[in-house]
């Protein structure tokens, strides 16, 4: 019986740290976004292969998920190619700064924010439509950006930015080191 009680107090914990974090979490990646940072290879190269390797999760998630949810495919697709254009805006907006031997990047502040902003809306989104689908009853629409495909065109944006923003960054990275003469790769 005590179990009975302690679960439900287990979920509002749950829901109040989260609640708490998650503001804190998003302030803490405007704030540190447009930081000046290193530019270390094997991190941004981690970054890289990383952000590959969601990327094919995310479009075998985006497969499963065109059985049920209508225009998945073309959503998913469009906001990718939209999150690429944003990488190549994002790099030609970031300022670079080439030390004799370290290179320093600094991302643009506004793109940070901007992006951030559309996590909080994409977050904000899925959670009134999440509340109003299981205590009202509404059903999800079917097209526009507030439904199943428009939200997940709004994740293909972020992961689209974050591969060709790591890919142009991993390049330019290469390049001052071959430029610098501390390539070490053959050839």
């Amino acid at each position: 019986m005590p179990l009975l009680f302690a679960l439900p107090l287990a979920i509002l914990v749950f829901v109040a740290i989260a609640l708490l974090l998650l503001p804190l979490s998003l302030w803490q990646r405007v704030r540190s976004g447009g930081a000046r940072r290193q530019a270390r290879p094997w991190l941004i190269t981690f970054n890289f292969w990383g952000t590959l390797v969601s990327t094919v999760m995310f479009a075998t998630f985006v497969a499963v998920a065109g059985f049920w949810w209508p225009g998945a495919w073309q959503y998913a697709g469009v906001g990718w190619l939209v999150g690429l254009l944003i990488g190549v805006l994002g790099h030609a907006l970031t300022r670079f700064e080439a030390g004799p031997q370290d290179l320093f990047y600094k991302p643009n502040t506004w793109l940070v924010l901007a992006l951030t902003a559309m996590i909080v809306v994409r977050l904000i989104a899925g959670m009134v439509q999440g509340w109003q689908a299981s205590v009202n009853g509404v059903a999800w629409p079917h097209s526009g950006w507030l439904s199943h495909a428009g939200l997940l065109a709004m994740a293909a944006v972020l992961i689209g930015y974050a591969g060709m923003y790591a890919l142009l960054l991993r390049r330019r990275v290469r390049h001052h080191l071959r430029y610098r003469g501390y390539d070490r790769s053959p050839r």
